[in-house]
């Protein structure tokens, strides 16, 4: 027996050992994935930045805890009809009302369902009793000395129901009431109750729809319209420079809303809503907590999640779940509230299984917490180190090099600065720098560069005009006009002619598309080399658009589905125009068809490597510019196209744009059919692959 205990006894230390050695070990059992987001707006796996650490009980119900100034968490116990104040290790100090042997609350003081506290800096405890309708007000040591009951007074509504669920007070003692269902905003009272309004109120979600019927309803007929209310607050928190925080449900974007005193979101009615939410207007906020450095730490109504964000609205780790059979430390059934202590702690009441989790900072926790608030605070050289520490940990953090490219912009190393920015995805940035260093090498080779192309411009013209005159300039020009003008010389070549053509349809295209729809000298062989052309520059385009402009980086593209999606889009086009024009009494033969739509490619063909090498040299301010010269060649590519169909069919305009519009609607039906044609392949192929293992298995 002394043995077994002895090698119990040693097994118990070398567990601690290692727990001691290696803290992170405990992490790795983690019921939950802890994520970031990029500078691209993706989240991401991370480290975890908080664990669970231990659990407080005891409770009923709880709907909302609050950890004041000096880090004394009160919980608004609901189902105990009471608020409790405990110390940070957790051991109660009272409950309001106090219920001792030596004093029993008389019946004013009792509460009924609280939902809600908030604690001044002086002491004072709000709390929204909101089964009794009311905001009780308890001193310091506990007494009831106010209340505040419904307002009188002509600007609420009616129908207004008083049932607070959150208080909190601003810096001048203005009282902020969440109403349950009350899409108005927040009810605002004086500090001696009188109603001053509603603050931050939601705005209706309006489609385009909406906004027609509006115009054109009756008063009737939109009286008839369900009304659309704007989602409701929830709940709120307030930081130390006044600033207050709300989060509502049903909203599509501003689920969290930091409000000046005049009302206006400072995070720009930013959209929070996670990847996997599964539809649009259903993620949502249930509570909202802020630190001491302007942090936000919002829990999630459904899901179990809890967010948090740096001042600016940027997210740092999303961690936390919900569970569906067995319970699991760090996991809710019903996550309620949550709270943040002084130091970074972040407490969660769980109204189902009546408990608070608390979850404490890793090191990698700290560290990006650190170095967020100083680049936040603009002290980005003292943040690169623990960027630099953040990397270590995990290399794929995009935040920490977009936090070491501030620091080396600060420093004026813009060319460094440039690939940390493209390292974090931060086009913004880089277009910042690329900006100081373009202006740099303008600043130092403009006046070299216009010197140089002034005596290659001056030089080049001397010669021509040498050139002219050991010439005779008219015949000259007559060789030039024959060798370019297909009119004055039928006999050429059909393949020079066919080359010939690719330059006159951007000079002449009109006439070009006439004598292409008439004439049987093109080989449909170059038609397709020029269609295989555009293949070309579809992939070489996006291979050659900067990092500024590219939709998404070239290595994650498949330039061969590329290619086939532009040689099939094309294509089927040709097919529905052509089916279209024969049932249409149109005179175009598929040829003919083919032949002028490829040579309706051609601007795109020439234009679009240029303009996309083009980019290479602009920021995002100069975006304008480049996105219109894309929309020009794009615009000239779709007039040939529409010219194209007029000239091969002989059309007039009105029957030509009827029977683009069919034939547009062809090419959807050849998509469709197409998508439901591949479905079925692909599920006769998974079935005749199940069906060989399964024959395989047998024999």
């Amino acid at each position: 027996m002394k043995r077994y205990l002895l090698l119990g006894l040693l097994g118990m230390l070398f567990a601690a050992a290692i727990w001691t050695v290696f803290p992170i070990a405990a992490y790795a059992g983690l019921p939950y994935m802890t994520y970031s987001e990029d500078a691209a707006g993706r989240y991401a796996p991370s480290p975890h930045g908080f664990v669970p650490s231990r659990i407080i009980d005891g409770f009923r119900n709880p709907e909302h805890v609050f950890i004041a100034s000096d880090d004394q968490l009160y919980v608004a116990d609901t189902g105990n009809n009471r608020i409790v104040q405990m110390d940070r290790e957790g051991r109660i100090v009272r409950s309001i009302p106090d219920s001792g042997e030596h004093k029993e609350p008389d019946e004013k003081e009792k509460l009924r369902k609280p939902e809600g506290v908030f604690v001044t800096e002086d002491g004072l405890i709000y709390v929204a009793d909101t089964g009794s309708n009311r905001i009780a007000v308890f001193d310091k040591s506990g007494s009831l000395i106010r209340e505040y009951l419904q307002p009188n007074s002509s600007f609420t509504p009616s129908n207004y129901m008083y049932v607070p669920s959150q208080v909190a007070l601003d810096r001048r003692g203005y009282v902020y009431v969440a109403n349950k269902g009350g899409y108005q905003g927040l009810l605002q009272l004086t500090p001696d109750g009188q109603f001053a309004g509603f603050f931050g109120a939601n705005k209706v979600a309006s489609s385009p729809l909406d906004r027609l019927k509006r115009k054109y309803y009756t008063k009737e007929q939109l009286a008839e319209e369900q009304k659309k209310l704007p989602g409701a607050v929830t709940n709120m928190a307030v930081d130390r420079r006044g600033f207050l925080y709300t989060v509502s449900r049903g909203m599509n974007k501003g689920q969290l809303k930091r409000l000046n005193s005049g009302g206006s979101d400072l995070l720009n009615d930013k959209n929070f809503t996670p990847p996997w939410a599964k539809r649009k207007g259903t993620f949502s906020f249930q509570s909202v907590a802020v630190d001491a450095d302007g942090g936000m730490t919002a829990l999630e109504a459904d899901g179990g999640r809890i967010y948090q964000y740096d001042g600016e609205g940027n997210l740092l780790f999303v961690f936390g779940s919900e569970y569906s059979n067995d319970p699991r430390f760090g996991l809710f059934k019903r996550a309620t509230g949550v709270a943040v202590d002084s130091e970074g702690s972040i407490y969660v009441a769980d109204g189902e299984l009546g408990v608070i989790q608390v979850f404490k900072r890793t090191e990698f926790g700290e560290l990006v917490q650190s170095a967020a608030k100083l680049s936040e605070d603009g002290r980005h050289e003292e943040a690169y180190t623990l960027w630099e520490r953040i990397l270590s940990h995990d290399g794929t953090f995009d935040r920490a090099y977009r936090g070491m490219a501030n620091a080396e912009m600060k420093r004026g190393n813009f060319s460094e600065s440039m690939g940390l920015y493209k390292l974090a995805l931060d086009r913004q940035g880089y277009s910042d720098s690329f900006w100081q260093v373009r202006l740099d090498r303008m600043t130092r080779y403009f006046a070299p560069v216009i010197l140089s192309a002034a005596v290659i411009f001056a030089s080049l013209s001397l010669i021509k005009r040498l050139l002219r005159r050991r010439r005779k300039g008219p015949a000259s020009d007559m060789h030039l006009t024959r060798v370019l003008s297909p009119w004055n010389d039928p006999g050429l070549p059909s393949w020079r002619y066919a080359w010939s053509m690719t330059i006159l349809i951007i000079r002449r295209p009109v006439n070009s598309l006439y004598e292409l729809a008439q004439t049987s000298s093109v080989p449909p062989a170059f038609a397709a080399l020029l269609v295989i052309a555009g293949m070309a520059v579809k992939i070489g385009g996006l291979a050659a658009t900067s990092f500024l402009f590219e939709e998404r980086p070239f290595s994650d593209i498949n330039p061969v589905s590329e290619a086939l999606t532009f040689a099939m889009l094309w294509f089927g086009w040709v097919l529905a125009n052509y089916m279209t024009g024969t049932i249409m009494k149109g005179e175009g033969t598929f040829r003919r068809v083919f032949i002028v739509n490829a040579y309706a490619l051609v601007p795109y063909i020439l234009f679009t490597i240029p303009l996309r090498l083009l980019s290479a040299v602009l920021t995002l301010q100069e975006s304008g510019i480049y996105n219109a010269l894309l929309a020009i060649v794009g615009i000239w590519t779709f007039v040939l196209i529409f010219t194209a169909s007029q000239m091969v069919h002989n059309y007039n305009l009105k029957e030509v744009i009827g029977m683009n519009a069919v034939s547009l609607l062809t090419l959807a039906c050849f998509a469709l059919f197409g998508f439901v044609i591949v479905g079925l392949m692909v599920q006769a192929a998974d079935f005749f692959i199940e069906l060989g293992r399964e024959l395989i298995d047998r024999v």
